[in-house]
């Protein structure tokens, strides 16, 4: 009897704490549009630059319109995802006058919950920089919701 009890317990126990996740780490096809925040870590207000892009069985199309003065993002290429990480694979031909981090390229964290996606680009640690020397850490997020 005191075996079923502890038993018992240990099954409500575990039903009550186990949390579900509230978010899935995939990329459904569709268009979205949203901003990038391109956030620097010598300034304390990130730039915001509107975006959409469309996904669709495996290839992207970005474009934003960032006004006159700035050049405008736009791209296309592929991308997949595994284990809650995409990969995206830029084909455009780009100038040196512009943040190349921008560009939809690379490896980038995922959350999702339904209607609303976002992409967090990777970036690798620096292991070479001098501690006597500060620098400037750069981070591009794509926040978006879903149109359709």
């Amino acid at each position: 009897m005191k075996v079923q009890i502890c038993m018992l317990l240990f099954a409500i126990c575990l039903c009550f704490g186990c949390k579900k996740p509230t978010s899935v780490d995939v990329l459904m096809d569709g268009n979205y549009t949203g901003v990038l925040v391109i956030s620097n870590s010598a300034k304390s207000v990130p730039v915001t630059r509107q975006v959409s892009i469309s996904l669709k069985d495996g290839k992207f199309n970005i474009t934003s319109d960032v006004g006159s003065t700035l050049k405008s993002l736009s791209g296309k290429g592929t991308y997949n995802f595994k284990n809650g990480i995409g990969y995206f694979a830029d084909e455009g031909v780009w100038t040196a006058d512009f943040d190349w981090g921008m560009i939809l390229n690379g490896e980038y964290d995922i959350r999702s919950s339904g209607a609303d996606l976002t992409l967090k680009r990777r970036s690798k640690p620096q292991t070479n920089i001098d501690p006597a020397t500060s620098y400037a850490t750069m981070s591009y997020e794509y926040i978006l919701k879903r149109t359709n």
